[in-house]
């Protein structure tokens, strides 16, 4: 926490957020419009999905809210439902859970798909009480036959997850923000990708980190989300947009 404090305050994080930022912005476009056009119906399907589910997870969480409990909502639900269905991910990997919107759009993929299971790594919030209770608070129970939780924080989950003979199709990065978090991550994860598979990484506007992996693939794809910016990138996402009409 000390040293993500100290990167936010340095210079050189402000002068590679702003560059960040305007990269994301060039090359952003509207996410309904892409969605609709590799495949209407399941986009449609998913907007349903998560229409349906805030109205399940709102008043749960604002109940929290009533208490000071305040778990932060979900980004791009919408999206990650369309990848899961369209990747059909024998294997997903997510860091970050928080309240559990990304981690239930993905499992309710995967139960449309009726494939699939979903490795998630958090961190307790350290500032709560038995936070622990927290982590995937909306998961709906008859979804968590095909997750499995680990909350020691990603540099130990990922041990545990990624065996020499894991393969990995699709991941899901929302944890730590800073340079060194996603540099270490997308090291660690690299061997473990199947030649299918496509990343998604939130918050690209902090630093650099998605626009020089991107780059490096054969395609990639921004997304702007209530003033934020999603990142979506990996060998597999070509095949999915040869799905447009």
């Amino acid at each position: 926490m000390t040293q993500k404090i100290w990167v936010r305050l340095s210079h050189g994080h402000n002068r590679e957020r702003k560059a960040a930022r305007a990269w994301a912005a060039r090359h952003a476009e509207d996410m309904n419009a892409w969605g609709s056009a590799v495949d209407p119906v399941l986009w449609r399907e998913g907007l349903d999905w998560a229409a349906a589910f805030a109205d399940f997870a709102r008043p749960r969480l604002d109940r929290l809210a009533a208490a000071g409990v305040n778990l932060g909502g979900g980004g791009g639900v919408e999206l990650l439902y369309l990848l899961t269905r369209l990747i059909r991910p024998a294997l997903a990997l997510e860091t970050g859970v928080a309240a559990g919107w990304s981690t239930s759009a993905i499992l309710a993929a995967m139960r449309a798909n009726e494939s699939g299971l979903l490795l998630s790594s958090d961190f307790p919030f350290f500032r709560l009480a038995d936070p622990e209770r927290y982590i995937g608070y909306v998961v709906p129970d008859d979804l968590k036959r095909r997750w499995t939780l680990r909350t020691k924080g990603d540099r130990r989950n990922l041990e545990e997850f990624l065996l020499p003979d894991t393969r990995v199709d699709l991941v899901h990065y929302d944890s730590d923000k800073t340079r060194n978090g996603r540099e270490f991550f997308l090291r660690r994860v690299r061997p473990h990708l199947t030649n299918r598979h496509v990343i998604v990484m939130d918050d690209i506007q902090d630093n650099l980190v998605f626009r020089e992996y991107a780059e490096r693939q054969r395609a990639f794809r921004v997304f702007e989300y209530e003033g934020k910016y999603i990142g979506v990138a990996g060998a597999g996402l070509p095949a999915l947009e040869r799905r447009r009409p």
